[in-house]
């Protein structure tokens, strides 16, 4: 029987075999897809970046300068919230290996996150929100009555546009239909696909109410579960 070199044995701590079990636990967690790959990603750019450099790349290694080499590296090429997410996806498979014993302490330990600067999104003057409104409302036909319903939910709601663009519409099953106009609220699936309920009002009710019945009557109503549908 030949005996395990030292290669073998140290090749148990690199951390390819160490991020394949930290998608198995990402996948028991019952993560959204999208945090799996965001981890898993980073963990695998994280060993590319050590491979490339020189650095080592076992686990048990790792130094927190070899962290931090790797995220200020991500600043000149990336924005820093990019970095900032990396960041947190490598802190997530640190103190993966932390709990598992695969190191007794993690090399990201007392470290702080990459700082984003404040950036003020452009608002809406009140005053254009309320000339677009109105140019929506005056119309009858279809587009402008599905523009008008999404301007007030965004309105009232304040809702990730992705939570908004994914509102399914099924009028002949509660359980799957994310509009209660009766009730007067909306559910969407938020980050982590935690369900949200959001509240509307009576004039958002009014517009959701005009335009599903000019959806109603179109073909592609029958063929796709969204909420909005094209012209």
């Amino acid at each position: 029987v030949r005996r395990a070199s030292s290669v073998d044995i140290k090749s148990v701590g690199d951390l390819c075999v160490n991020i394949d079990s930290f998608e198995l636990h990402i996948r028991a967690e019952n993560l959204s897809p999208a945090t799996l790959v965001a981890y898993s990603g980073t963990a695998r750019q994280f060993h590319s970046y050590l491979v490339d450099h020189g650095m080592p790349s076992d686990v048990a290694d790792i130094r927190r300068e070899h962290v931090e080499s790797f995220i200020a590296d991500l600043l000149l090429k990336w924005k820093p919230a990019t970095a900032n997410n990396r960041y947190r996806g490598l802190q997530s498979f640190f103190k993966w290996t932390l709990e598992e014993g695969e190191v007794k302490t993690s090399p990201m330990a007392n470290m702080k996150p990459p700082r984003i600067p404040e950036n003020h999104p452009p608002v809406l003057r009140e005053d254009d929100l309320k000339h677009l409104l109105a140019t929506c409302e005056h119309s009858q036909d279809f587009e402008s009555r599905r523009d008008a319903a999404l301007i007030r939910v965004f309105i009232d709601t304040g809702a990730r546009l992705s939570e908004i663009a994914n509102l399914r519409c099924f009028p002949d099953d509660d359980t799957n239909n994310d509009v209660d106009l009766v009730g007067g609220i909306l559910r969407v699936l938020g980050k982590g696909r935690r369900e949200r309920i959001l509240s509307i009002g009576a004039k958002t009710v009014r517009a959701l109410d005009r335009y599903l019945r000019l959806r109603r009557a179109r073909r592609t109503s029958q063929l796709f579960p969204w909420l909005w549908l094209g012209v």
